[in-house]
């Protein structure tokens, strides 16, 4: 009776759009609730809950910011920009793409080391680490992204066993990680575990990105300012004295510039 539910031309045998309807059919029988969820979110995006205009109403700048966010779910950003901020899992994807070898080995190596079959984290390996790059757990962002992977995988699984992180999960911790600027803290943890990142390129080893951007229109950009002194220059390069330090408590540095109007 099953199959001739499926043979629907009755030829008494199964043709390419028959079995792709039946698995689309099963399909939507496992992830029929979840695919609803995720039709009401991507929907509630468009719809207007400002008390300003009409139910159901856009503006032309309503629309465009929704569109962008929607664009913003789809890529992960815009194509050539500079990633600095990770709100998707697209945009997670985006910045573990970017990962150098080196970078990958480390979080490999440190993940080896804590994983004891090779690939997944229990919660229990993973506080581990939290505990030994941080001093208790609670606090760090880390501890943040961790604690929201296990969270999702614990309601959307099953209670018969505990959420664990993969290792594509454990690259994307450390994707946010960097997304947030936190270059110098994943050094540190990661050395704490025996990772050595920073001592494979003498000529320049230290990280160098630009996060800050200072945007204008309708202002003529009449000047700049150096972000370190010649002095400051080679405190940095010269004596190896990175940042941040005694003298600037910061990995980042000021853009400071002088605008008029045209």
């Amino acid at each position: 009776q099953a199959f001739e539910r499926i043979d629907l031309d009755g030829n008494g045998l199964l043709d390419e759009d028959e079995f792709q309807t039946l698995l689309e059919n099963v399909y939507v029988t496992i992830y029929g609730d979840e695919i609803e969820k995720q039709r009401t979110e991507f929907f509630a995006g468009f719809q207007n809950k400002g008390k300003e205009s009409h139910s159901g109403e856009l503006t032309r700048e309503q629309f465009t910011e929704r569109l962008l966010a929607l664009h913003q779910e789809i890529e992960g950003g815009r194509r050539g920009s500079e990633l600095s901020e990770v709100r998707t899992e697209a945009d997670v994807q985006k910045m573990v793409d970017r990962f150098t070898p080196l970078f990958q080995l480390a979080l490999d190596e440190v993940f080896d080391k804590l994983s004891s079959n090779g690939n997944t984290l229990t919660q229990e390996e993973v506080n581990g680490f939290l505990m030994k790059t941080n001093g208790e757990l609670g606090r760090g962002g880390t501890f943040r992204h961790t604690s929201e992977i296990i969270r999702k995988k614990t309601e959307s699984g099953s209670d018969d066993e505990p959420a664990v992180l993969t290792r594509r999960d454990w690259y994307g911790v450390f994707a946010r990680e960097l997304a947030e600027g936190k270059w110098w803290q994943v050094v540190y943890d990661l050395e704490a575990y025996g990772s050595d990142l920073r001592s494979h390129n003498s000529e320049n080893r230290f990280y160098q990105g630009w996060l800050d951007y200072i945007y204008f229109r309708r202002l003529a950009c009449i000047g700049v300012q150096d972000v370190l002194t010649k002095s400051e220059r080679a405190r940095v390069y010269e004596a190896g004295d990175a940042l941040p330090n005694e003298w600037h408590p910061s990995d980042h540095l000021p853009v400071s510039a002088v605008f008029s109007w045209k």
